[in-house]
């Protein structure tokens, strides 16, 4: 199982990601989404910030060796499994009933920088660290609730610029764009984001509410995937 600590910090319940450069595969998925269920079922956080132990990586997207060896050993099943997981832990997040917050002490790559758009806020180191979706260069579809959440995330003439060239941002480049809250040196990053957690006391049942009615697009698309992702249409 994957390396997940947590913390709580007042009303904060604090997530810190240990797992190497916190790449996502089955386990990960799954140690989310049991972390996510403990949060919520046995502590009376009202904010979740989420965070890597790696100094220089916030996550390194889709465990590709490890997709590459199932793979190879004919397991086709568990790759497909994990791409289903990863759409159910997007759509947990969508639907949380905490205010979320993810906090990049470095890179966020592929599908980790999907997975960060379903946090309701994002903040960014500024002085290390890209923020990239490079689809286009490892020969993956964008699937249309993907497409959806990441246009609710970047700006509209950004997004097609990012998918189709692979292009890096910068963690000031995300604070212009409005991709980030705020963009701060690694020294003051987790300062900042635990001032801002603090001024966010909004109760469970409100925030899972707003939260079905903000996402209900895009999670309406992410149902239609999860269909896609099961008949094994998508490679990866």
């Amino acid at each position: 199982m994957a390396k997940l600590d947590l913390k709580l910090e007042g009303k904060a319940a604090v997530v810190t990601m240990s797992d190497d450069d916190n790449k996502l595969n089955l386990d990960m998925c799954d140690a989310l989404l049991t972390m996510l269920d403990r949060v919520e079922q046995e502590t009376d956080a009202l904010t979740l910030v989420v965070k890597s132990g790696h100094p220089h990586i916030w996550s390194n997207g889709f465990d590709l060796d490890w997709v590459n060896a199932r793979l190879a050993a004919g397991d086709k099943d568990s790759v497909g499994r994990f791409l289903v997981r990863d759409m159910e832990l997007r759509m947990r997040l969508l639907t949380y009933p905490l205010i979320t917050i993810a906090a990049f002490t470095g890179h966020v790559f592929g599908g980790a920088a999907v997975l960060s758009c379903c946090f309701d806020f994002r903040f960014m180191r500024s002085d290390r660290g890209y923020f990239c979706i490079p689809v286009v260069d490892r020969g993956y579809p964008i699937l249309p609730g993907t497409r959806e959440l990441l246009g609710s995330v970047l700006p509209p003439w950004l997004l097609p610029d990012l998918i189709l060239t692979g292009r890096r941002l910068t963690g000031l480049e995300c604070a212009a764009h409005n991709v980030v809250s705020g963009a701060y040196p690694n020294e003051e990053l987790m300062d900042r984001v635990m001032a801002f957690a603090a001024g966010l006391n909004k109760g469970r049942q409100i925030i899972g509410q707003m939260k079905q009615v903000l996402n209900s697009r895009i999670i309406r698309l992410m149902e239609e995937d999860k269909t896609i992702l099961r008949k094994g249409d998508v490679r990866v």
